[in-house]
């Protein structure tokens, strides 16, 4: 899947079939999962095709770098799930 950038910044995209739809997954850190996974860019950058795979059960895409590396990122649904905004 190949990187993407918009005006939000960086970002991959994954179709996710029990939903019908596609979203973008972006990189940053996502209370919940940023405790056991690299949720940063790694010097990605638009243009690249990394190999990535959505994880089944979970609104992240895995994302395996040629060095061995693994991200995961988030679902942008999922950012904007768990980061409500600044307070009134």
């Amino acid at each position: 899947m190949r990187i993407r950038r918009d005006e939000k910044g960086l970002y991959i995209r994954s179709r996710c079939f029990s939903l019908g739809d596609t979203d973008h997954y972006r990189p940053g850190a996502v209370p919940g999962f940023d405790h056991a996974f690299d949720m940063g860019e790694a010097g990605l950058a638009e243009g690249d095709n990394p190999k990535a795979a959505h994880v089944a059960g979970a609104p992240l895409v895995r994302i395996r770098l040629e060095d061995g590396r693994v991200l995961h990122w988030a679902s942008e649904s999922e950012h904007r799930l768990r980061d409500p905004g600044p307070e009134p």
